[in-house]
């Protein structure tokens, strides 16, 4: 991929969906304070409909928690400051409109994403329990979730409940910019990938070289990893750094043991490390059979949650 095209389909939509729509929403609350009080309504239905979904399922690790949580602040704040308060319309506005439905659909629609996205912070599945595999540092959930809206995941049966996970550096941001090209100014970069369970290794792939943001490895989606076999399930760790894997297939490891790094290799947009479980022994190949819902010391991680864990 190209770095133009990844800043515009990455980058891009990021920077427009948690910094320039928010504003924008709130400007249009201030436009609609003199246009009535169902314009005024319908506007803050969309725009609180919207700023819950950003919430609960935006990409926070690229704009961090302060940022997370001044917007609803905004939000609150301007609509205090907006509010019609029985003032009469100085713009004569239909009392229905095709700008009053639109606003009513989206603000539906973001609040049913909402609602989603509120969903898929647990499952009824039996799910098996994992040491968190990584140690030293603050780390922060991409992708993970019982429901498509906070899991992108959730779509592939043998990898429903996987995640992605990133780390945060010192400004509580995944990377020094926004989406730079070298793989050692993401937080996560080198990270220490430890061993989630008690089991064998059923498979240790170390030989696929390491990319720079945007460029991927689509014919080796997983990159470099490590297939565990425990206690009937298979335990996946991929995108990991090249030649440092310290086992190899036929070992048994334990749980917490040092097993690689974290790398960026494979079909990836960045570093990160990817960790699912399937169901049954190993298939001889990553990914493949169903997938089992995953939790570490009872906690089921979501999109957005934080792990800190010591060196």
């Amino acid at each position: 991929m190209s770095r133009t095209r990844a800043l515009a389909i990455i980058v891009l939509p990021a920077i427009v969906g948690h910094i320039f729509l928010p504003m924008s929403l709130l400007s249009q609350l201030w436009r609609a304070t003199d246009r009535g009080l169902l314009t005024w309504l319908a506007t803050l239905f969309m725009a609180v409909g919207y700023f819950a979904f950003i919430y609960v399922a935006g990409a926070w690790s690229w704009f961090g928690r302060l940022c997370r949580h001044v917007l609803p602040a905004m939000l609150v704040l301007t609509a205090l400051m907006t509010f019609p308060n029985g003032r009469a319309n100085t713009i004569p506005t239909p009392l229905v409109s095709v700008e009053l439905v639109m606003q009513a659909l989206l603000g539906t629609l973001f609040a049913a994403l909402t609602v989603l996205a509120l969903r898929g912070r647990n499952t009824r599945t039996p799910a098996l329990d994992l040491v968190f595999p990584l140690r030293g540092g603050t780390f922060h959930v991409g992708q993970g979730g019982a429901s498509r809206a906070v899991n992108h995941h959730f779509a592939h049966p043998s990898q429903r409940y996987a995640l992605d996970i990133l780390a945060l550096n010192k400004l509580g941001i995944r990377a020094r910019w926004i989406y730079p090209r070298q793989p050692d100014r993401y937080a996560i970069w080198g990270a220490e990938v430890v061993s989630p369970c008690d089991g064998v290794v059923a498979a240790a792939v170390d030989e696929f070289p390491d990319l720079s943001p945007p460029d991927r490895d689509p014919e080796n989606r997983a990159g470099n990893y490590l297939a565990i076999d425990s206690d009937g399930a298979t335990v996946y760790l991929a995108h990991l750094m090249r030649n440092s894997t310290t086992v190899r297939v036929g070992d048994r490891v334990h749980a917490g043991q040092l097993l690689a790094h974290v790398g960026n290799s494979g079909n990836t947009t960045e570093p990160h490390l990817h960790i699912h479980a399937e169901k049954g022994a190993y298939s001889g190949k990553f990914s493949g059979m169903p997938g089992i819902a995953i939790r570490f010391e009872g906690r089921f991680l979501v999109r957005n949650d934080r792990v800190k864990v010591s060196a």
